[in-house]
Order: structure tokens, then C-alpha cells, then sequence
């Protein structure tokens, strides 16, 4: 299928315009105007805007209500908004490995650590959101991974925490190189097992025109449309550039919503390959994750995930209501 017809197929389907990008599969939308309102459109403004999660109610949890509050006043300008220029990473993917549960709630892993949350029995989460502060990376004192160097990233996600094969995520690599020199860039990823016809986003795609720096905040939503299509959020809250991203779904996306998560990674396949560098604590804000016809899910509620490597937990974890926080403890 041409990425015309994939656009057509999406368009049919999606209540606002898609626009195609260098990547076949990725899709840019126009910024609504500068006079639009999240705090008082209607919802068919709203999903017309590409902004499909629901306006929370007096009942609904007050996290909810803080994250929307929080990114509908920021007034995110039109002028402000990129198209995104994408640079696919061949092989590159952030799938969790070497899973272990080691109590209730606790779980060890070669290369996730943070905080994850199941929906309740029957349903299934659509989107996930948060704040983080980019975290300043240095070399530790564990070797570098087989791939030269230590890498992380940070980020938030759908899907890949308790035995589906495909995660929607975006977030930030936090890579430090043999020499000790650091570097930061931002990426999404909706990685499921290779085949023939997938798109190059299965790989992490780095976005080389949306530029990161350790301490700046950022902030992203992950949601799946209608089981229809990917749908990735990213703002610098610190300079205020913002962009979205549309995706049509890769051969092998199951749309199951199982997990939400929030976290700090070791990528490449975690420990060995990679190794993670030291890094100040990773502190996600505003997490809160929402589901079609089910109440909102609050990461106070999860499990916690460390990274063993080198024969010990490389990192810890801290559950709060509405976040999430990684720290280092190599």
C-alpha cells in the first residue's frame, strides 16, 4: 500500500487532516488556530485538533485534572510548532528483556526500571501521559556496554510490560560516549517484530529538529486511536516547541492497552550490549493513564521495575501518586 492509500485509509477514519511526512507511515497534522481553547472548545473541536483525550469531569481524579489543566493553559503557539524531521535508527528498540518478578508488585529487568500499571480486569488503557526533567548523564564506574559508550533513555509508553510484543513510546536518548562526552536527543518508536512491510518507526526515529538539554522539561502523551492509529504528543516545555505525530499501526500492532508505563531504560537490549550511565533522578510528573469507559490509572497504583546488572540493581524506584522516579544506585 502507497503511503497515499495509507493516508486515504487513515483519513477516512480519523476526525482531522493528516499530512505525510518523509517517513511513509508518519503523519504531521496543521496546529490549531491561535484563538483555540482546550479549556472551552467542544469535543468535536477538540478531536478536530488531533486532541482526543476526554475533558475530565468533577468526578473524574484529580491527577486527571491536573495533567489536562496543566498542558491546555500552557498556550502552546502555532508558531512554535515543528514538522518533525525524522532519522530512523536501524536496530536500535527499547522492548523489555529479562523480565523477573521478584514479589508482588516488584519486578527486575535487564533494561527497564520505573513504574507500570495494568488496567482493570476487562479493559484496556488508550493513552498514557507525564512531565519528566531531562536528567544530566556522566560515566560511572561500570564498564561501557559492547557498543561502546553507555546509553539510556527516558520516556513514556504504551503496551510492552507484561507479555505483548509491540510498545508505542516517546521519549529521550541520554547517551555517553567512550570519551565521557554527552549527548541528548529526543525519539519515538512503535516498535512490534519486523516483517517484510514495516515501517521504519519500528526502530527508535530520532526527531534531529526538535532539540533537547539536560534540565529542560518535557512533555509527552502516547494514545491509541479507535484501535486505528498511533497517536505521539512531545513538547520542550522549556522552549516551547511542540509537534504531533500520527502513525499508521505496524504489521504485528496489537492495540491490547495492557500496560502503561514511565521509564528509564537501558536500550539496544539493556545490560551488556548497553550499559547506563550515571544519571541524576528521573522525576515523571503529572503520570496518569486513561482507558475507553474506565476510570483514569494512577502509577501510585503499579508495579516497580529495577535493572539488575553486574550482579546487583543498577537502579531504585519511587511510586507516588501521579509519579514516577528512577534513580541511580550503581
Amino acid at each position: 500500500m502507497s503511503v497515499v492509500d495509507v493516508q486515504d485509509a487513515l483519513g477516512r477514519k480519523l476526525p482531522f487532516e493528516l499530512a505525510p511526512t518523509s517517513l511513509p507511515g508518519a503523519f504531521i497534522s496543521p496546529a490549531p488556530p491561535a484563538d483555540f481553547d482546550p479549556l472551552t472548545a467542544s469535543d468535536a473541536m477538540l478531536m478536530k485538533a488531533g486532541i482526543f483525550w476526554r475533558r475530565p469531569g468533577p468526578g473524574d481524579h484529580p491527577r486527571l485534572i491536573e495533567a489536562w489543566e496543566r498542558v491546555a493553559r500552557r498556550g502552546w503557539r502555532p508558531e512554535d510548532r515543528i514538522v518533525p524531521e525524522f532519522d530512523v535508527q536501524v536496530g536500535v528498540s527499547h522492548q523489555l528483556r529479562g523480565a523477573k518478578q521478584i514479589a508482588d508488585g516488584q519486578f527486575t529487568s535487564d533494561n527497564w526500571s520505573g513504574g507500570t500499571l495494568r488496567p482493570p480486569a476487562g479493559h484496556s488503557w488508550s493513552g498514557a501521559v507525564g512531565y519528566w526533567t531531562i536528567p544530566t548523564v556522566s560515566e560511572p564506574t561500570e564498564p561501557q556496554g559492547t557498543e561502546g559508550g553507555w546509553n539510556s533513555s527516558s520516556w513514556i509508553g504504551i503496551d510492552g510490560g507484561y507479555g505483548s510484543n509491540d510498545v508505542l513510546q516517546a521519549g529521550i536518548e541520554q547517551r555517553v560516549d567512550a570519551q565521557g562526552n554527552a549527548s541528548y536527543v529526543a525519539w519515538y518508536e512503535w516498535f512490534a517484530p519486523q516483517q517484510p512491510n514495516s515501517p521504519g518507526y519500528i526502530w527508535q526515529t530520532n526527531i534531529s529538529n526538535f532539540p533537547v538539554s539536560p534540565g529542560q522539561q518535557v512533555y509527552c502523551s502516547a494514545q491509541y486511536i479507535s484501535n486505528t492509529a498511533g497517536y505521539l504528543y512531545f513538547a520542550n516545555d522549556t522552549t516551547g516547541q511542540h509537534f504531533s505525530i500520527t502513525l499508521a499501526p505496524p504489521p504485528g500492532a496489537s492495540f491490547d492497552g495492557d500496560t502503561a508505563e514511565w521509564i528509564m531504560e537501558t536500550p539496544d537490549g539493556g545490560e551488556g550490549v548497553a550499559s547506563m550511565p550515571s544519571f541524576t533522578p528521573v522525576h515523571f510528573q503529572g503520570a496518569v493513564c486513561c482507558g475507553a469507559n474506565v476510570p483514569s490509572g494512577d502509577p501510585v497504583n503499579g508495579d516497580t521495575w529495577v535493572i539488575d546488572g553486574f550482579g546487583r540493581q543498577l537502579t531504585s524506584v519511587a511510586l507516588a501518586s501521579g509519579s514516577v522516579t528512577v534513580t541511580f544506585t550503581g
